[in-house]
């Protein structure tokens, strides 16, 4: 009798249980228009493309230290958290490139965090965003792209290749290094100090020149040369080298050049195939010859003149 007892308690409670949890999930609200309207977030998409893309994928999924800006990952991380605070911290953390947090202005702030906002669900309202916005980016998005969305991301994927055209593959800029010197196995344990052989400089990575031209007096005179704009399309953390005054750089989609290092002007450059926008780092010189890795796993030596 006792056992029966206890066994229609345990029914009932399970049962209980059962409705508590019935009527929590029932009563959950529904979620808030977004404090933007579409107006804005689509000028936020303009934003997104132009300043953050090349990091975070054109379709916001994000790419090695790039954080994903669209689901589960974005919301784990912001959605107890409030617009205000989101506002905030992109302000303060972006761009990385060219390295100056804050340089875009308010208002492009403002427009690319609603799109983000947008991009995760969120439903445009009436109003335009402002830094003052206190809403909780949970009440209001719920991690899910919408249709449209998905629409302009893809489209702007399609559209945003690399600035190579595929077919092309070679020698497609002919030139010649004059007075080039074979890089021995000497040099690269002793490196000259107006050379950079290898990535961070030398076998023990010190990273550090022992050049002492530029010094703590005259560091303030230093003054932009020149400037170089590497090929476009993909993520990008090249480790050029340097040798008797020739640089040389490996861009995305496996783009491999050789600049003069002192006029700024472009010698040779080599086209290894695929033109993928796919992420290049390191390049290696020894004797006559500059390797590179490509991103189809491809080793590729190619003629340091």
């Amino acid at each position: 009798m006792t056992h029966h007892r206890v066994e229609c308690f345990v029914l009932f409670f399970l049962g209980a249980t059962a409705l508590a949890f019935g009527g929590v999930a029932a009563q959950t609200p529904p979620l808030q228009k977004g404090p933007f309207n579409e107006q804005q977030a689509l000028a936020g998409q303009g934003a997104y493309q132009t300043h953050c893309a090349s990091c975070h994928q054109p379709d916001m999924r994000g790419l090695n230290e790039a954080r994903p800006l669209v689901g589960t990952d974005f919301m784990g991380q912001w959605q107890e958290r409030t617009v205000q605070e989101l506002i905030t911290y992109t302000q303060t953390t972006m761009p990385l490139s060219p390295g100056v947090p804050g340089s875009l202005g308010e208002q492009t702030y403002l427009d690319l965090v609603a799109f983000l906002l947008y991009a995760n669900g969120a439903a445009p309202g009436d109003g335009v965003l402002t830094a003052s916005s206190t809403l909780v980016i949970g009440h209001a998005a719920n991690g899910v792209m919408p249709e449209s969305v998905r629409t302009l991301v893809a489209e702007y994927a399609r559209d945003a290749g690399p600035e190579t055209d595929a077919g092309v593959t070679g020698l497609t800029v002919r030139g010649s290094v004059t007075d080039y010197s074979p890089v021995t196995d000497a040099m690269l344990r002793n490196p000259k100090p107006d050379d950079w052989l290898m990535i961070r400089g030398n076998y023990q990575a010190w990273s550090y020149s022992p050049l002492d031209q530029i010094n703590l007096e005259n560091v303030s005179d230093l003054r932009l040369q020149w400037a170089w704009s590497m090929i476009g399309g993909g993520r990008s953390q090249p480790a050029p080298i340097v040798h008797r005054g020739i640089l040389y750089l490996h861009n995305s989609s496996n783009v491999v050049q050789a600049l003069d290092a002192v006029a700024g002007e472009l010698i040779w450059e080599h086209r290894l195939g695929p033109n993928d926008g796919g992420a290049v780092r390191g390049i290696a010189i020894y004797e006559d010859k500059i390797f590179a890795s490509t991103t189809n796993a491809r080793l590729v030596a190619l003629d340091a003149r």
